[in-house]
């Protein structure tokens, strides 16, 4: 029977513990009613390692298993980035309500470019490279939003509550950190476990890092990381960023 390296297993245990410590903490602050698709990926991304624990790694079930509860985890990736729009831009409903329209849109868009370039290739892909490169497609779409949103809580000074900012900058780093385990795949194998460990260290630190800083009270203190403008120009910043928003409110009712 496989088994992982003594390192891996070790890190696998300290992600899981991280998700179950996560878990219980986000339940008992009661803000599973808050990121309820994050909270969910959260119980999910735990039940797919408790099964690749139970599962051995050399059977046909753990593949349709993987692919089954991967597919379930894309699907809530991409319902977290709507999500995040949506508590980002909660007083700025018209241009979170256009952020999804193109989030849609793009991923349309990209996957069934991907789809049509897999066309021209001479030996078709196996179902586990078919979802690896849909999966990629996604990924690295949902991977532009991400930062998108992280430069416009970056430059804009949005008065947000605590919680909203600790989750979406630490969702960016957490974000970019699968996202670059999954385009690991694609390299030698002489970089992917190094580097694989590091990314599951770093996931691993997030996790931890949410389970120390949301709490129920940082829903209620409001913080700004935008960029520390004079209050003149911050003034105008806002103004014209409500104009915008007011501008698309309209457009959409039409």
């Amino acid at each position: 029977m496989f088994r992982l390296p003594l390192d891996q297993q070790l890190l696998l245990v300290l992600q899981t513990a991280a998700l179950v410590g996560l878990c219980v903490h986000i339940w008992r602050a009661k803000l599973q009613q808050t990121y309820v698709y994050f909270f969910a990926y959260l119980l999910l991304a735990l039940l797919q390692t408790l099964l690749g624990v139970l599962i051995p790694y050399d059977q046909p079930t753990y593949v349709y298993m993987w692919l089954g509860t991967e597919g379930l985890i894309v699907c809530f990736y991409v319902l977290i980035v709507l999500e995040l729009y949506s508590i980002v831009l909660r007083h700025l409903t018209g241009l979170a309500s256009v952020s999804r329209r193109y989030i849609r849109i793009t991923l349309a868009t990209a996957i069934l470019i991907s789809l049509v370039l897999l066309s021209f290739e001479k030996s078709p892909p196996s179902v586990t490279g078919l979802f690896l490169i849909v999966e990629r497609t996604i990924v690295g779409s949902l991977l532009i939003f991400v930062l998108f949103i992280t430069m416009f809580l970056v430059y804009y000074p949005v008065p947000l509550n605590r919680n909203v900012i600790v989750y979406s900058v630490g969702y960016a780093v957490y974000y970019l950190t699968k996202a670059a385990a999954l385009f690991l795949r694609n390299i030698g194998h002489r970089w992917y476990r190094p580097l694989g460990d590091l990314l599951i260290v770093v996931s691993t630190s997030c996790l931890v890092f949410w389970m120390f800083t949301l709490n129920r009270s940082g829903e209620a203190k409001s913080m700004v990381i935008g960029h520390k403008w004079h209050p003149e120009d911050e003034e105008r910043l806002l103004s014209q960023l409500k104009e915008i928003n007011a501008s698309l409110s309209r457009a959409a009712r039409k």
